[in-house]
Formats: structure tokens, C-alpha cells, sequence
């Protein structure tokens, strides 16, 4: 071999060798964006998961003075009060940490009036932040309530 084809031949190996190392940090980058991006769905599922069939309770002051029970189903909600009578049941819809109540039913329903909500979850307490909402009952009542899971 000649000089010339084994200089030719060590360029080579170093171009094939940074190739492969620039591959390798490319492909480890994709990883963890794959990583990260399936991780955000997986919390996603389980804020939604973790909410579908739960009851969490909080006492509302004036001009109720009552503590009432919010149930939330896999798209759904109704809250009650210590009566067991329904207030207003909702529409449900959890998207990442955002939540949209659309109200249907109740004497203290917003029809057409949905609410958006930035949600807070832990083991046994629900806050709703307020993101927008046209429904000033509502709004002011779920804005920063601190909800306690019922077991």
C-alpha cells in the first residue's frame, strides 16, 4: 500500500469515525425528545385517568354556606350539595393541565358560557386556576378552591 492510499485510507476511518459520532448525538437528541414527548402524554393520561371517577370536596361560603361534592366522570360532572340535590352538572374535557367546564344542567348552570382552568392535582387535593370564563358565579367559586379528594 501507498503512502498516498494509506493517508487516503486514514481519512477515511477519521471521516467515518465523525460521522458516527455526529449520528450518535443526533439520534441521542432524538431520543429524548421522543423520551420527553411520551412522557408528556403519559402525565397527560394519568391527570386523566387519575380524575375520571373521583369526588373531591370543598365548602363554598356565601352565598351558599354549604360544602358541596364534585363528581367528575370520564367526560362529565355534577356537583352536589350536603342535600344530595344536584347544583350543576357539566360538560368535562381535560386537556394536558388545561380543563374547559361547559355547563348543561342546573339551577346554577352557565349554559353556553364554557370556563377554562388551569389545573392542580396532588394525591388528595384538586385547584382549579382560573384561565378565562365568562361565568362569573362559577369563576369565582372554582377560582384557587382547594378540593379534597373523598375516599
Amino acid at each position: 500500500m501507498t503512502a498516498e492510499k494509506a493517508a487516503m485510507t486514514a481519512d477515511n476511518y477519521k471521516l467515518l469515525y465523525y460521522k458516527t459520532i455526529i449520528k450518535t448525538k443526533i439520534m441521542k437528541k432524538i431520543t429524548l425528545l421522543a423520551v420527553f414527548f411520551f412522557s408528556s402524554l403519559v402525565v397527560t393520561s394519568l391527570h386523566a385517568q387519575s380524575l375520571s371517577n373521583t369526588n373531591w370536596k370543598a365548602y363554598i361560603g356565601d352565598p351558599l354556606n354549604d360544602t358541596i361534592t364534585l363528581h367528575i366522570k370520564t367526560d362529565s360532572s355534577f356537583v352536589t350539595g350536603t342535600d344530595g340535590g344536584v347544583k350543576v352538572r357539566s360538560l368535562f374535557k381535560l386537556s394536558t393541565d388545561t380543563l374547559t367546564l361547559t355547563d348543561y344542567d342546573g339551577p346554577n348552570a352557565c349554559p353556553g358560557q364554557p370556563g377554562k382552568y388551569k389545573l392542580s392535582l396532588t394525591v388528595d387535593t384538586l385547584i382549579f386556576t382560573l384561565i378565562s370564563d365568562d361565568c362569573e358565579g362559577r369563576a369565582g367559586v372554582l377560582n384557587n378552591l382547594k378540593w379534597k379528594k373523598v375516599m
